[in-house]
């Protein structure tokens, strides 16, 4: 074996004079079989820790992500009285749930690196034939981490970008509610004083400003269309709501028993209540004809801060 004086890499110089006679002589035997040996030890233990290494940055990554999440979920929570406010909060909240169970996720794979990084360490300078049955098995799972580090990453970039696109949304209603502040218009609160013919004329008002022509029919329903398209409008109102208080299961059926009187297609309910029993919500769904529900939150936005009711259907 000819020993490349001018390498940068020089083997230790030990105090001991046997001890540098010793390496000496294993140097000066070693064949290319036992260059290209070490040589493969040594880069499986780099490539272990170049795997734990991207974990560990991956993880701290995350970690940061959450504990940004967690600030503003705590930072916002005693804030329940503005819609934005508690926007944000849920916003938050999902986000942090998600990246939790991914934190944990990646805690766990840099845990197995580790453990591979500290099995490949321990077999520098054994024999080939020494190595232990498992040798494969670790080998395989050092691949399967390495797999699962991108996707993992992959998964972190889409939450973030979701949690962005939910704070935007966000920021524009903010936007909308600061510019109309300054402006007469009628607010949530207002809405709920109102008496049940007031409320059914504000709600005809909106939808003659997005652009349809509206008509009463009977205290609680209007009839609405635009291009073509007729529906039928059932006003849930309720004044002075309790905080909690829930759409039930007599309002849909109800709204639903007048549209199939009238053989329409669908129907929109407005609500000033911001909740929704869930039998009423299961109900909405298998309901025919179909319902469209309007609640409090997005009937702030249309009429409060003239935000366009979503075009989730044909009607509106």
């Amino acid at each position: 074996m000819i020993i490349d004086r001018n390498a940068s890499v020089t083997p230790t110089r030990f105090e001991s004079p046997w001890l540098r006679r010793t390496l000496g002589k294993r140097i000066g035997r070693a064949s290319r079989d036992d260059m290209l040996r070490a040589l493969l030890w040594v880069s499986e233990v780099r490539m272990a820790g170049d795997v734990a290494a991207a974990w560990r940055e991956f993880h701290r990554e995350i970690d940061r992500e959450y504990n940004e999440a967690e600030r503003r979920r705590e930072r916002l929570s005693w804030q329940r009285s503005d819609q934005v406010a508690i926007g944000c909060h849920k916003i938050a909240k999902e986000l942090a749930d998600k990246l939790w169970g991914e934190r944990s996720e990646a805690e766990h794979a840099l845990v197995q690196c580790k453990a591979i990084v500290e099995e490949f360490s321990a077999r520098l300078g054994l024999s080939i034939n020494d190595e232990q049955s498992g040798s494969q098995d670790w080998r395989a799972a050092l691949d399967v981490l390495s797999g699962q580090l991108v996707p993992a990453k992959q998964r972190l970039a889409k939450l973030l970008s979701k949690d962005q696109r939910k704070l935007y949304r966000l920021a524009e209603l903010e936007r909308r509610k600061r510019q109309v502040a300054s402006t007469p218009v009628t607010t949530i609160e207002q809405l709920d004083a109102m008496e049940q013919h007031e409320f059914d004329d504000a709600v005809r008002r909106a939808f003659e400003s997005d652009g349809f022509h509206a008509a009463s029919l009977n205290p609680r329903i209007l009839e609405i269309s635009r291009d073509g398209v007729t529906g039928l409008v059932f006003c849930d109102h309720v004044r002075f709501p309790a905080p909690d208080a829930q759409t039930d299961v007599r309002t849909i059926v109800t709204a639903q028993r007048l549209a199939s009187e009238r053989d329409d297609d669908s129907i929109v309910v407005i609500s000033n209540l911001a909740y929704i029993s869930r039998s009423a919500n299961r109900h909405c769904a298998d309901s025919s004809p179909a319902i469209e529900l309007v609640q409090r939150p997005e009937l702030q936005q249309w009429i409060e801060w003239g935000v366009p009711l979503r075009n989730r259907s044909g009607l509106i």
